[in-house]
């Protein structure tokens, strides 16, 4: 890829794998394999938990992960980017995701800020919440991280793009339920939605398989910021590749410019007068 070429595009990998939990060897060498089918990109996105396993139990002290790991050191110094179980010395593990550019060892590392905290899920019990938002320069484009449950709160995406985020990352471990055609249909409303509002690049990328008796149903996709879809994986293990176009994204943002429209004072003054955190608190 010349630098020009560069300059314009970002070619992004999806690697949709089906971890096993507590099986993290097996999980590590999987991501590795498909990522050696997938040929020449810029970065390769796997699922939430990718490495650990998803599970609703608490993972074991021995296969939590630092950030610093040289198992995942391995895989991210190639621009691969991995869902794990952070350790820390506080208390209950993160569900963490980290991401790196192999050119310039730029490093992101987003802890899911909304653990989910109702049956079957309870994450609540078994994660602590992160507490930041960070965007980080992978290649020429900005890039922001929201981990499944935070895309389901709409601040956190909006928040990721009004702090110059181009793409968003968004490693998901979601399973069928009861009725699986409306949580693809709710999925589908959000990632339209966040791509065409925010004017971003979204990249979905789900898992697959079954992990203690429930299904997760891949789909991963990336979408444009007209809300079409790239490219997009169906219910089994796999990769594919789309190449976003930066130029035209900043083109469309300087066309049409929804994000320096966006009133950022009123939501500033609802929180500064404490409207919204009256309303939740005096809510049944």
């Amino acid at each position: 890829m010349t630098s020009d070429r560069e300059s314009r595009t970002l070619r992004v990998g999806l690697l949709q794998t089906a971890p096993v939990f507590g099986a993290v060897e097996d999980n590590l060498a999987h991501i590795a394999d498909l990522h050696g089918s997938l040929g020449p990109v810029d970065l390769a996105l796997t699922p939430e938990l990718s490495v650990n396993g998803y599970g609703f139990t608490p993972h074991s002290d021995t296969d939590l992960f630092t950030s610093d790991d040289p198992r995942l050191a391995e895989l991210t110094s190639q621009g691969v980017a991995v869902g794990f179980a952070e350790r820390s010395a506080s208390g209950l593990p993160w569900n963490s995701y980290l991401l790196s550019d192999p050119a310039t060892g730029t490093r992101h590392l987003q802890r899911k800020l909304h653990p989910v905290s109702y049956a079957p899920w309870n994450e609540h019990l078994t994660f602590q919440p992160g507490t930041e938002l960070p965007t980080a320069d992978i290649g020429t484009a900005t890039i922001a991280t929201a981990i499944c449950n935070d895309m389901w709160h709409p601040v956190i995406p909006w928040l990721a793009a009004h702090s110059g985020a181009e793409i968003l990352v968004v490693p998901v471990a979601s399973m069928e339920g009861a009725d699986p055609a409306r949580i693809r249909r709710t999925w589908e409303v959000i990632l339209e939605h966040a791509a065409v509002l925010l004017q971003c690049y979204v990249v979905f990328v789900n898992r697959c398989g079954t992990d203690e008796g429930n299904r997760f149903w891949g789909g991963s996709r990336v979408l444009g910021p007209d809300g079409s879809v790239l490219t997009r994986l169906g219910d089994q293990p796999g990769a594919a590749v789309a190449e976003l176009d930066l130029r035209a994204l900043r083109r469309l943002r300087g066309d049409v410019p929804l994000l320096t429209e966006s009133r950022t004072d009123v939501l500033a003054g609802a929180f500064g007068a404490g409207h919204i955190l009256e309303r939740e608190h005096t809510r049944v």
